[in-house]
């Protein structure tokens, strides 16, 4: 039998704001561990673990490969833009070796604001890459489907689904 996954150190993220929780476990995709942040208002921590556990952790091959392809666009296009110094190996990096240059620290879970109902969570992924260290990064996802892999822009929510959605 399989044993349910759960996070660990789980608590109240921000005393003056008791609805937000924030728990640690692993991301498969970068083999490491996280910090998952989610409000209590959207969801139930067991929400929370099942999307974490069934969606965000067993990501299918379709999609890390456009996780991985909207990286190297973006790589390609920064690396263009500028003259900076960056790691070996960088310039050459495509496919799935994009992700050793990728770093990811948190982890923040979405519900639809505008449907209440709609069963499919996203996921904003937050941290850093070797061609763009002053901003930062987010990979969107929508259930397990990438809607962008950019900088950091800080839209939360609004930027998985917009208000037409």
């Amino acid at each position: 039998m399989t044993e349910k996954f759960h996070l660990d150190r789980v608590g109240i993220e921000d005393p003056l704001d008791e609805s937000r929780l924030s728990g640690y476990g692993p991301l498969a995709l970068f083999d490491c561990e996280v910090e998952y942040r989610f409000s209590t208002e959207d969801m139930s921590l067991e929400e929370a673990e099942l999307y974490i556990h069934n969606v965000l952790n067993q990501l299918p091959p379709e999609t890390i490969n456009e996780i991985c392809k909207k990286a190297c666009e973006w790589k390609i296009d920064k690396m263009n833009s500028d003259t900076a110094d960056y790691p070996d190996g960088l310039s050459e990096a495509a496919g799935r070796d994009i992700l050793t240059f990728i770093g990811v620290g948190e982890v923040e879970l979405y519900r639809n604001p505008q449907d209440r109902n709609d069963p499919v969570f996203g996921a904003i992924l937050g941290g850093g890459t070797e061609w763009d260290t002053e901003n930062g990064m987010e990979i969107i996802i929508r259930g397990n489907e990438v809607l962008e892999v950019r900088e950091f822009l800080g839209y939360g929510g609004y930027g998985i689904w917009k208000d037409s959605e």
